[in-house]
């Protein structure tokens, strides 16, 4: 892309957030650009410091960690974004990704907050495949901890697919308590136990229901394709 062009859709991008938080599809569509593009210019705005994603950030800024996003996509969960921890040793699930959806936190919360009909059907058509000694290989087993999840209202894992990291989800519940997606927060699992696990619930209890529900996007696709949470805003907005 020649520079020029380059500055002109940059400062066309930071003219449109700075009126309002877009999604990267609006984005796209607002400009009449493809959303490949829109994510480069993005990228290199990020790095600017110009544009952020505000409630995403602050999870991460209060927590230290990396924070995702997990929408569910057939039998899998897909990430589906990804704000990276600051800290030289971290744990990072990484954009596009996917798991099963039995391993891990934020697998089973998107798997606990289903209507019972459809979770129970789910449930049956999972391979419940051994990732790690501690995945869970066992329907009553993982049964009885989405019970847990449903009561707690959040789900905690650990080495269940990557010995040495931990995990804490929570659900994005839509205007009739139907899951959406879930964020995580992610670690070490040295750094998520006793009084850091708990702090790092309650912000995401927090801090997740203050967001819009646009900002996570509309419930994953039936079709395969996982959804766009990210809203972005302009840094000095």
């Amino acid at each position: 892309m020649p520079p020029v062009r380059a500055v002109e859709r940059a400062v066309s991008i930071l003219t449109a957030l700075s009126a309002e938080d877009l999604r990267l599809v609006d984005l796209a569509e607002r400009l009449d650009l493809h959303k490949a593009t829109v994510i480069r210019l993005l990228a290199s705005l990020m790095d600017a410091g110009l544009v952020e994603r505000g409630a995403f950030e602050r999870i991460r800024a209060a927590t230290g960690e990396t924070v995702t996003v997990h929408v569910r996509v057939g039998t899998d969960r897909v990430c589906v974004d990804e704000l990276e921890s600051p800290q030289a040793i971290a744990y990072r699930a990484g954009v596009g990704q996917r798991a099963p959806m039995h391993i891990g936190s934020a697998g089973k919360v998107l798997l606990a907050f289903l209507p019972d009909g459809e979770r129970l059907a789910l449930l049956r058509q999972l391979r419940l495949v051994r990732i790690t000694e501690r995945s869970i290989t066992s329907l009553d087993r993982l049964e009885a901890e989405l019970a847990q999840v449903r009561r707690l209202g959040y789900a905690f894992s650990s080495g269940e697919r990557v010995i040495g990291a931990s995990a804490v989800s929570v659900p994005v519940l839509d205007a009739e308590d139907h899951v959406v997606a879930a964020v995580s927060v992610l670690a070490p699992a040295p750094r998520l136990v006793g009084r850091e696990q708990a702090r790092c619930v309650e912000i995401l209890k927090r801090e997740v229901p203050r967001v819009p529900l646009s900002f996570w996007s509309t419930r994953p696709a039936r079709n395969g394709r996982a959804a766009e949470p990210q809203r972005w805003t302009s840094a000095g907005s």
